[in-house]
């Protein structure tokens, strides 16, 4: 090789070197503002708020508490719905409260307002109390510390004592009295302790007739 062809030669290496370096910085430029671009397009400035008239969905939400006597209760639903700006008041989908002693109240809707303690049900509401009655209606109005419950739609329900009929109704005492207004109607069947009464009455009587013969 003559020193022509060695120093041309070195030149078209220096350039080719040129060449690379310049292409890879101009390849790592286009990738840097790429990636800038898209930091800059999801910033939080640029992200589709919510609006007042939206709402942020929950799935089985879950709520406890106590009452003001200290019993437990668990609020459930198959989904919960939290307006923004919209305080503590909760849209529930099928809501179930159950309570420490075992009365159960659900309905297909409800709105919980967690600043309240305040449970509206509507639709078909329906209460299972711990002492054995079922009570049905189209509304009612919990107040979960109170242990109470208002209704001013009619109230259906049976029990132990018989069926109860009634305009408009409140539920007091965890359950254990039932506070009935209006037209009100009442169907009381006897219970055990009627028929064994009437068992030893008539034993009684057996036995005077027998004293008499």
């Amino acid at each position: 090789m003559t020193l022509e062809q060695a120093r041309h030669r070195s030149s078209m290496v220096s350039f080719l070197r040129l060449a690379f370096t310049a292409g890879a910085a101009i390849s790592a430029g286009i990738m840097i503002g790429h990636l800038t671009a898209n930091a800059v397009s999801a910033s939080p400035s640029s992200i589709e708020r919510l609006t007042g008239d939206q709402v942020v969905t929950m799935v089985n939400p879950r709520f406890t508490g106590r009452d003001v006597a200290g019993r437990a209760f668990v609020i459930t639903a198959d989904t919960a719905q939290r307006r923004m700006g919209g305080g503590e008041k909760i849209d529930l989908k099928n809501p179930e409260l159950i309570s420490e002693d075992g009365t159960r109240v659900a309905a297909p809707a409800g709105l919980y307002n967690q600043d309240d303690q305040t449970l509206d049900l509507y639709e078909d509401v329906e209460v299972e109390s711990a002492k054995g009655y079922t009570f049905r209606s189209t509304s009612a109005k919990m107040f979960i510390q109170e242990g109470r419950v208002e209704g001013i739609d009619p109230l259906s329900g049976s029990g132990p004592l018989g069926d109860v009929r009634s305009d408009t109704y409140e539920i007091v005492d965890e359950g254990d009295r039932v506070l009935l207004s209006g037209r009100v109607e009442m169907t009381i069947v006897p219970g055990e302790q009627a028929e064994d009464d009437a068992g030893a009455d008539e034993d009684t009587g057996n036995e005077e007739r027998g004293g008499e013969e």
